[in-house]
């Protein structure tokens, strides 16, 4: 298979493994790894699920309005040891000292010009009278300096401890899908509109294709 000169090498290569993996070994992609269901219901109270949601929503605010120190009051500071796991990281963040180093650093970073976050489809899980689990969808856009504005999509979980301030983080994880899924992703996105009613006729055309091959064949 032959790409554009203009995608870098490495990555041809790394398209072309892709694609060859759900080609030839379509078992790989056994299970439905793509295949969206609807989630079930939780049974958690509807104070405690509002509340939650409310902090995880409050977060996306914080960090929109640019002074991402503000973020530090949405943690317990009773806990000890805070985890933090962002998906540029090359290890967790455990601590206040990595945690306030990241989000509340002495000199603010220049080349991040603008960020800008919406939480999405957050689901909430009582665990503990003071425990809950939040899982939810995060779209994130940032512009850097000199470069055009990206966005991706990023799954994240944390666990809040209900404090007198109300519910506060104690761990925080951002889970970016595989190489292999994310660029799989990339194809799906430059499908054309009107696929599905395009692929029903070409679905009829090829069965009246293989019909004339095997009435000429006979």
């Amino acid at each position: 298979m032959r790409l554009p000169s203009l995608i870098p090498a490495a990555w041809q290569a790394l398209i072309i493994a892709l694609l060859a993996a759900s080609i030839v070994s379509p078992t790989a992609w056994a299970g439905g790894h793509k295949e969206r269901k609807p989630a079930p219901k939780i049974d958690v109270p509807p104070e405690i699920e509002a509340a939650v949601i409310d902090v995880v929503n409050e977060t996306a605010a914080r960090w929109n309005s640019q002074d991402y120190a503000t973020l530090l009051e949405l943690w317990d500071p009773d806990e000890a040891f805070p985890t933090y796991l962002a998906e540029e990281q090359a290890e967790w963040f455990i601590g206040w000292d990595r945690l306030r180093g990241y989000l509340d650093p002495p000199r603010p970073n220049p080349v991040v010009e603008a960020i800008r976050e919406e939480m999405r489809d957050i689901k909430v899980k009582q665990i503990a009278p003071d425990l809950a689990i939040a899982v939810w969808e995060m779209h994130f856009e940032m512009k850097t300096i000199g470069s055009n504005p990206i966005g991706e999509e990023v799954r994240v979980s944390a666990v809040l401890r209900n404090t007198d301030e109300g519910w506060r983080y104690i761990h925080w994880a951002e889970s970016p899908k595989t190489a292999m899924v994310y660029i799989e992703d990339l194809f799906e996105k430059d499908v054309a509109p009107g696929w599905d009613e395009y692929y029903k006729g070409a679905q009829q055309r090829k069965k009246e294709v293989w019909r004339k091959k095997r009435e000429a064949s006979q």
